[in-house]
């Protein structure tokens, strides 16, 4: 079987926020000069912190030509904060012009100052997620320290005012990382969102629960919705039925007359598989191929897309007992997968279960 990613992840900086949430299980060290140890990595490095240079992004991204039929969406994030990067109006402009589609990133947004949003606009951004965690100052700062939130909310505002003005087709998801700190605001936070944003334009309210990183989040049972032990019962009904009703996944409906096999995230997500062993390709600042979204430290060593091909990263024995063991209900037997939670999430998205 060769799969065929539908959505591609650039990380363009890595290792650097303007923010400290305690969701998220990005290491972040004094001294960023250093390549510091770190078990989690295949060779016991840490990953080192950086910005991933435009001709850097030029040539990575080019490496997606020849697959560009299949990818339906791009995502210009990876383990920091996007608009650290100077240069990812270009980058967004640069992804258009080749051919990418669907482009966009999410934000904590207290650096999305006016003049960065022009110039996200007319780079041509498909897509903002607004990382807004609260609907009042003292629970967002709570999740999303060293972040402001009447500014960040005033840049979101602004966004939205100058894309209605000027009639561009970006659409805006403001997005809360429900938690034990601020699910008690989830209903009064997508009414307050919904009335400034424009469905018409594709604009919706998202609300995903956090999750255990891979199982790396050590505060995760302290954090998680109360209904999470429910969900994550439905989650694993819904994976069993799967396996069950496909008789170890027959794929043949997502595969195309030449034989390869390509899953749209939604569809991955609706199947309880993992999307991001099946539908996404993930890329760091140095070109190395993370495994999954949990992969903040390159857990193996898959391949670097500046000097191999993606298709044959992407069909690699690693990659490619992942999915065995996900298509034959094995789950558990994985390393980085029989802790993790991040399927439960994707699988209860707001924007999908309207809850």
């Amino acid at each position: 079987m060769i799969f065929y990613p539908s959505k591609v992840d650039i990380e363009t900086v890595n290792r650097f926020c303007n923010a400290r949430c305690p969701m998220c299980t990005i290491k972040f060290v004094p001294d960023f000069t250093k390549l510091e140890p770190d078990e989690e990595s295949h060779n016991g490095i840490s990953r080192k912190a950086e910005v991933m240079s435009l001709k850097t992004f030029e040539k990575i991204a080019d490496k997606f030509k020849p697959i560009m039929h299949y990818i339906t969406a791009l995502n210009l994030q990876g383990s920091g904060e996007p608009l650290l990067d100077k240069t990812i109006a270009k980058k967004v402009n640069y992804a258009k012009k080749i051919g990418f589609t669907n482009i966009g990133f999410s934000s904590n947004c207290d650096i999305l100052e006016p003049n960065r949003s022009i110039e996200l606009l007319e780079s041509g951004l498909d897509c903002l997620i607004a990382s807004i965690d609260g609907l009042t100052k003292d629970v967002h700062e709570k999740c999303r320290p060293r972040t402001n939130f009447d500014k960040a909310v005033e840049n979101v505002k602004f966004f939205i005012n100058y894309r209605n003005k000027k009639n561009y087709k970006c659409k805006v998801l403001p997005r809360m990382v429900r938690q034990q700190t601020n699910i008690h605001q989830w209903n009064d936070y997508k009414a307050y969102w919904e009335s400034l944003i424009d469905q018409s334009k594709g604009d919706k309210v998202l609300g995903m629960d956090v999750h255990n990183f891979g199982g790396k989040l050590e505060e995760f049972d302290n954090m998680k919705v109360t209904d999470f032990d429910e969900k994550n019962s439905e989650t694993n009904k819904a994976y069993k039925s799967s396996v069950n009703q496909y008789k170890n996944f027959d794929l043949k409906k997502f595969t195309d007359k030449d034989g390869k096999i390509c899953i749209k995230v939604d569809e991955s997500e609706s199947l309880a598989l993992c999307p991001d062993l099946f539908s996404r390709f993930i890329v760091f600042t140095s070109g190395d191929t993370g495994l999954c979204c949990a992969d903040q430290a390159g857990y193996y060593k898959l391949g670097n897309v500046l000097n191999e091909e993606v298709i044959d990263i992407y069909n690699n024995k690693i990659f490619s007992d992942y999915r065995k063991a996900w298509l034959t209900g094995k789950v558990n037997e994985l390393k980085y997968c029989n802790d993790c939670s991040i399927v439960n999430s994707y699988f209860h998205k707001s924007y999908k279960t309207e809850n």
